[in-house]
């Protein structure tokens, strides 16, 4: 095991970094994905509520007003924080950090040289967030188009 100039153990710290990356992509990618799957299926229920209202109460708009203000808000809220999207980054990031940790504790390439193994997984992993970083900003920059 190499040491670094501050005296911490390179291959400790490495996998440090994969592990706590893997767990970040993993605990987001669960909460996106939840978010994203209870906001379609509230949205649903809700749209499919306002005809509803409007038999059950047919002199009565407002039910079926604010149902359709509340289905207007809840997809604004889906448009700005892109769960679905989301979702499938932090999935497709945690694989890509899992890979590179398997590789890693089983020694194979490019793990598989004792004096750059560490520096090889911490540049993997940080490659692996930049790229994801990439993906979010190109998200965000999306301006919906003007009709």
């Amino acid at each position: 095991m190499s040491t670094g100039e501050e005296g911490h153990d390179n291959d400790t710290y490495a996998i440090k970094i994969a592990d706590e990356s893997y767990g970040w992509y993993k605990s987001h990618a669960i909460r996106s994905r939840r978010l994203h799957k209870g906001t379609e299926s509230f949205l649903i229920a809700t749209s499919a509520a306002i005809p509803v209202a409007a038999l059950v109460a047919p002199g009565n708009s407002i039910v079926p007003g604010v149902l359709g203000a509340i289905v207007g808000i809840v997809s604004g809220l889906r448009a700005v924080f892109h769960w679905q999207e989301n979702y499938l980054r932090y999935s497709a990031a945690r694989e890509a950090v899992e890979r590179e940790r398997r590789l890693y504790y089983t020694r194979a390439k490019p793990y598989n040289d004792p004096v750059t193994r560490a520096q090889n997984l911490v540049a993997s992993v940080s490659g692996i967030e930049q790229d994801e970083m990439k993906s979010w900003m190109q998200i965000a920059g999306q301006r919906p188009k003007p009709e």
